[in-house]
């Protein structure tokens, strides 16, 4: 490589632009790592603050952060202006700038495939566990479908555990190109029923206690009860004016196990498979509608749901 290349005076109008769009790699191009780490930490601190922030109050980080840009854009157009030439690191140069762009692409895609994920859910299903609008943060390792923005790398057997109560992020079993948030309520080989309203496992029923409604902004709110399964309690939503029967189920792998009557229905899990319910129970779409969840639509655990 030519000696001098590493003292050539870099592009303004580069430096700019790079900086606008990706300011670390902006302030690298200009040799200034140290600033180039400070870009980094403040843009993956406003990320992270985005999880927290309500969806109204939004639009103040998203500000924050065209003014971060646009103060990166003109710091780096300013040192390139710099009368000094300073010797420019391998990591300032084009080959090593492409390199550590697509290590951290590479850190970063697979960070979502393999480890975490954010979602949003975007329904009322599973209310009041999770409300509209709300983002999930699901733990992806040890559940075998291993993937990322429409990108699938690789799918494999489930190591970890799953349990009853346990909020699963999954690929509808209709569409696998849809993303589903549902509890898991049956194992394989439980049988689970579903009759006036009550949910049975194994011939028990699941106890549930009656809470504070938290929705008495409606002429006729929802009954809220705590149900537990196992050791797990968490908040469902019953409307005492549905009916209580099923809605129409629709053609489903093993559904003839199943038995519907006026009062619900009952089915038994098949191995490698699993019954989901949400928890606003008169609201949603789910096994007692379309069917079991086969193990290997499985995406993974909702670890944490932020505003």
């Amino acid at each position: 490589m030519d000696p001098t290349e590493a003292y050539r005076r870099p592009s303004k109008r580069v430096a700019a632009v790079l900086g606008l769009l990706l300011q670390p790699v902006g302030m690298l191009y200009v040799a200034r790592p140290g600033w180039a780490g400070f870009y980094l930490a403040l843009m993956l601190g406003i990320g992270v603050a985005k999880l927290f922030v309500p969806r109204e109050r939004e639009w103040v980080l998203d500000i924050l952060v065209l003014l971060v840009a646009i103060a990166c854009a003109v710091q780096a157009w300013r040192y390139c202006r710099d009368s000094r030439v300073l010797r420019r690191g391998w990591y300032a140069r084009w080959p090593g700038l492409i390199t550590i762009v697509a290590g951290f692409a590479a850190l970063a895609l697979g960070a979502r495939a393999f480890l975490f994920e954010p979602f949003r859910f975007p329904s009322g299903s599973m209310l009041p566990s999770i409300a509209p609008g709300a983002r999930l943060i699901v733990k992806k390792w040890g559940y075998g479908n291993y993937g990322t923005l429409g990108i699938h790398f690789a799918r494999t057997g489930i190591s970890a555990a799953l349990s009853r109560g346990d909020i699963v992020v999954f690929e509808y079993p209709e569409d696998r190109t849809l993303i589903y948030v549902k509890r898991i309520v049956g194992l394989p080989g439980d049988r689970v029923a579903y009759f006036s309203k009550r949910l049975w496992i194994n011939d028990q029923e699941a106890a549930r206690t009656p809470i504070d409604d938290a929705r008495k902004d409606r002429p006729d709110p929802p009954l809220q009860y705590m149900e537990r399964l196992g050791g797990r309690e968490y908040p469902i939503l019953v409307e005492p004016d549905a009916p209580v029967s099923v809605p129409a189920a629709r053609p489903f792998p093993f559904k003839d196990r199943c038995t519907y009557t006026a009062e619900g229905m009952s089915c038994p899990v098949p191995e490698g498979h699993y019954f989901v319910l949400g928890d606003n129970r008169d609201n949603s779409a789910d096994s007692r509608i379309w069917g079991f969840v086969p193990a290997r639509n499985i995406v993974g655990v909702v670890e944490y749901v932020l505003p």
